[in-house]
């Protein structure tokens, strides 16, 4: 026998004394009507059925409050094996976290967007295992391939604009990191979805897509964004905008989703944009 919420068992130390203040009053209600009452009438009613009755509800609701305690620590006894069907999908999820991801081209912004679009998907492929890599000019393995959806969640929850603190969009790097973490499954369909808005700064895309589609990946590119694009905010710590990005001639940066490279990267590894 285990307790899934054990907390609620101390509780159960504080029935004595309610107990004991619920019987205090009883006798009290008791004692009371004894004085209100005459001499030869009292006796009858205060410890008759009325006092009675009121001592049985003390115990009686004793009893209901203690084991509503036990139900609320949710005893489990035993194991129960579950059958969980794997369709044999390995899911590498990378989302773009650069600062362009933060233009509002879209509604509310690109990235939380992209995270709310990510989220069906999760629930979509429940049951296969999932893994995230966040990337700006570097990437990162926030999450390994897991079935604990829940786990995946929450990392997916914690990745903001600016979570890596390298600038530029390096697309072709957290492809590379995404086959790695590839290495040693069994999956009979290995499969990336590139979340971004497909700016890519760094180069080697082609080259990285290729080494996907030879490790027998293929990748999905979901492109957020629109092609009249929008200026790049500057994002200061309270999570307001604080500016806009400038390049070096002092004009306002515009991103722009840039939908050729998505379609090359699918079609080099066989998906589609």
């Amino acid at each position: 026998m285990r307790f899934h919420d054990s907390a609620w068992l101390y509780a159960i130390f504080v029935l004595p004394f309610a107990g004991w203040l619920a019987w205090w009053g009883v006798m009290r209600g008791s004692l009371a009507l004894r004085r209100f009452l005459s001499g030869a009438t009292a006796p009858r009613l205060s410890e008759g059925d009325v006092v009675l009755r009121g001592k049985a509800q003390v115990v009686i609701l004793s009893f209901a409050i203690m084991f509503l305690f036990i139900a609320l620590a949710r005893p489990q006894y035993g194991v129960k094996p579950v059958e969980v069907k794997n369709a044999g999908i390995d899911v590498m999820i990378l989302m773009d976290t650069s600062k362009s991801m933060g233009a509002r081209d879209v509604t509310p912004d690109r990235l939380a967007r992209a995270k709310a679009e990510v989220g069906k998907i999760v629930s979509a492929l429940e049951g296969n295992r999932m893994g995230l890599i966040s990337f700006a000019g570097a990437s990162f393995v926030e999450c390994p391939l897991t079935m604990d959806i829940s786990t995946l969640r929450m990392f997916l929850n914690t990745v903001k604009v600016g979570s890596i603190p390298v600038p530029g969009t390096a697309i072709g790097e957290a492809i590379a990191d995404a086959v790695k973490a590839f290495k040693g499954s069994r999956a009979k369909t290995k499969v990336v979805i590139l979340v971004t808005d497909g700016e890519n700064l760094e180069g080697q895309v082609a080259s990285a897509a290729k080494t996907a589609q030879e490790s027998g990946i293929v990748i999905y590119p979901i492109g957020i964004g629109s092609e009249a694009g929008a200026p790049v905010p500057e994002i200061g710590d309270d999570g307001k905008i604080k500016g806009y990005k400038r390049d070096k001639a002092g004009a306002t940066v515009v991103s722009r989703l840039d939908v050729k490279t998505l379609r090359s990267i699918a079609s080099i590894t066989g998906g589609r944009l």
